[in-house]
């Protein structure tokens, strides 16, 4: 090849390069300005961007009406308001408002006409405005939901633009008292619960009460052993319960005529050891499908809990009691005196000294297997179940009149009083329990007595135990 054409491919390469370059160059340029053009339309969707642990005060304008929300030692509060009824604030509603909008970003913005906003929601929109520390204002419109609920409408003060956001997002900063008011059936946290009654037609199931500083059953028994661990999980429960749905305030008896609530089948009174009290009437379930109306009657606001939810209002007094008919301590009671049929025999107990008796048997000097057996036969009388409660009888006279007592514990106590259950029978089978002559309508059944952790069992299995050691 002559050094001619080699001189004229040389230059048609270094031309091809050249505009190589220049068109890289070209399409570089034009991919940066695309890419600052979708950074900008980026940052342009980009509504608010702030600090929400920063906020202190909440301001919201709904169809409800106007509520001012600030932090009240340290909790949210509503400290001015326009809406007419009492209401308990959800405040987990509150810090979602103050999280979603500290960086709210739209998804896009639409340019539409003054004159057709009001078909967008924004002739009555709700508006929220953030306040920060230092009272700078973050404040948005939501608007109505798009015909497919993919989108929410929102806009900012000041700015003709429309912008589309989260569905989800713009939901919940629609909001409205359906989320402004706590969801929780109770405003109050178990352990402030001093009282508790629970009514079922008129006529009252159970009353409990802490008032003296341990929890005692009013009704239907006074006096009655309680099961502590039980109330406290039936109290943690009830406060745990979420309302399904808020239907309406009551403006007169008609709304309540309506909602089947003028004649409540339940109610439910709460009393706490503020002596705040809520009242809540149920209505009958089989009026309902699905849900139960309920009202609160210091409120009047009606509204809807699942049937799924109210199985509290079944709880019977039994549950809440101890399935003890007396259960004291081993080491409480210095003699217990048993008879049961024609068996008699007297349990001594001195604690100081670790002596203990078995009628004129010394068990301290027995082998460690009877002196198990004494603790167990013990046990077997304080720990004597009952198999129902008779609730519907007023009193016992004519069981207790015409026939005697077959089986009796009698206790005596370290300070020397004594304690005696007494149980009269009612046919071969059951029994009816007293304590100190007074009826504790505990039904106790006969295989409480002899079955395998029955006193009769364990009294012949200590007697056997004593024939093996050679003990006369």
């Amino acid at each position: 090849m002559s050094i001619k054409k080699i001189r004229i491919l040389i230059i048609i390469l270094l031309v091809i390069v050249a505009m190589s370059i220049t068109a890289y160059m070209a399409v570089d340029k034009m991919k940066t300005n695309e890419e600052n053009q979708a950074r900008e339309e980026a940052l342009s969707l980009n509504l608010f961007s702030f600090d929400y642990n920063d906020i202190n005060k909440v301001e919201i304008q709904n169809a409800d009406g106007y509520f001012k929300i600030e932090t009240v030692d340290t909790s949210w509060g509503v400290t001015d308001t326009d809406y007419k009824y009492e209401f308990e604030l959800n405040a987990y509603y509150i810090n979602s408002i103050c999280s979603y909008m500290s960086n709210l970003t739209a998804l896009k913005k639409l340019s539409v006409p003054a004159e057709s906003l009001n078909n967008y929601g924004f002739a009555e929109p709700v508006i929220l405005t953030c306040y920060d520390s230092t009272n700078t204002a973050y404040t948005l419109y939501i608007g109505d939901a798009t015909a497919t609920e993919e989108y929410y409408y929102a806009m900012l003060p000041d700015d003709s633009t429309v912008y589309e956001i989260e569905f989800n997002k713009g939901d919940v900063l629609h909001g409205g008292m359906a989320y402004l008011k706590s969801p929780y059936m109770l405003k109050y946290y178990d352990v402030n619960i001093s009282d508790v009654i629970l009514e079922h037609d008129s006529e009252t199931i159970f009353n409990i009460s802490n008032a003296s500083g341990a929890w005692e059953m009013l009704k239907p028994l006074d006096n009655a052993q309680v099961n502590s661990a039980n109330i406290n999980s039936f109290l943690t429960t009830l406060s745990r319960l979420e309302i399904e749905s808020f239907v309406t305030m009551v403006e007169d008896s008609s709304d309540l005529i309506k909602y089947h609530l003028d004649n409540p089948a339940y109610r439910l009174t709460v009393k706490t050891k503020d002596n705040e009290t809520t009242t809540i009437d149920f209505a009958d379930f089989d009026k309902n499908d699905g849900s139960v109306y309920l009202v609160y009657e210091e409120t009047g606001q009606i509204a809807t809990m699942t049937i799924n939810s109210l199985s509290f209002l079944q709880t019977q007094p039994s549950e809440l009691l101890s399935d003890k008919v007396y259960s004291p301590n081993f080491t409480d009671i210095s003699k217990l005196e048993i008879q049961v049929d024609d068996l008699e025999f007297t349990m001594t107990m001195n604690h100081e000294e670790s002596s203990y008796f078995l009628d004129d048997i010394n068990i301290s000097e027995q082998n460690s297997d009877i002196q198990a057996l004494f603790q167990s036969l013990f046990q077997t009388v304080s720990n004597m179940t009952y198999e129902s409660l008779d609730l519907e009888s007023d009193t016992d006279s004519d069981i207790k009149s015409n026939k005697n007592p077959t089986v009796i514990f009698k206790y005596t106590l370290l300070d020397e009083t004594e304690q005696e259950i007494t149980l009269i029978p009612i046919d071969d089978t059951y029994y009816q329990a007293y304590i100190n002559g007074e009826y504790t309508h505990k039904i106790v059944r006969r295989r409480a007595l002899s079955s395998n952790t029955g006193v009769l069992t364990y009294y012949e299995k200590i007697t056997d135990a004593f024939e093996e050691a050679g003990i006369n």
